[in-house]
């Protein structure tokens, strides 16, 4: 399956802005999602990030070390990056890979 991602702007007081990859997130396809943040962080400079994970039925440790390299990008710019909505499948993994602070559950309207 074939990694597609959208990104828009969330309607919130703060600059947030939601990224959306559809598919596995896999080693051969981790570094789009890694890319579209360090993007987003150039384009926007955000306050928050939220990566909604509902459409990502699998995740490999590639795709755990885009989100964490993602999230260490964010903190160093003085964003905050999270995870929203995953399966939880993906939910377990990330928890056990050291990622549980990203986990937020709520995706914005």
């Amino acid at each position: 399956m074939t990694l597609v991602i959208t990104t828009r702007r969330v309607p919130e007081p703060s600059m947030t802005i939601a990224i959306a990859p559809q598919g596995g997130i896999r080693a051969e396809n981790a570094r789009m999602l890694h890319d579209r943040v360090i993007a987003v962080l150039a384009a926007t400079r955000p306050h928050r990030i939220v990566v909604d994970l509902s459409a990502v039925p699998s995740i490999d440790e590639g795709g755990i070390d885009a989100l964490r390299a993602g999230q260490e990008a964010a903190s160093a710019q003085g964003a905050r990056l999270v995870v929203a909505d995953p399966d939880p499948r993906v939910r377990e993994l990330l928890r056990r890979h050291g990622l549980a602070q990203v986990l937020d559950g709520s995706v914005p309207a």
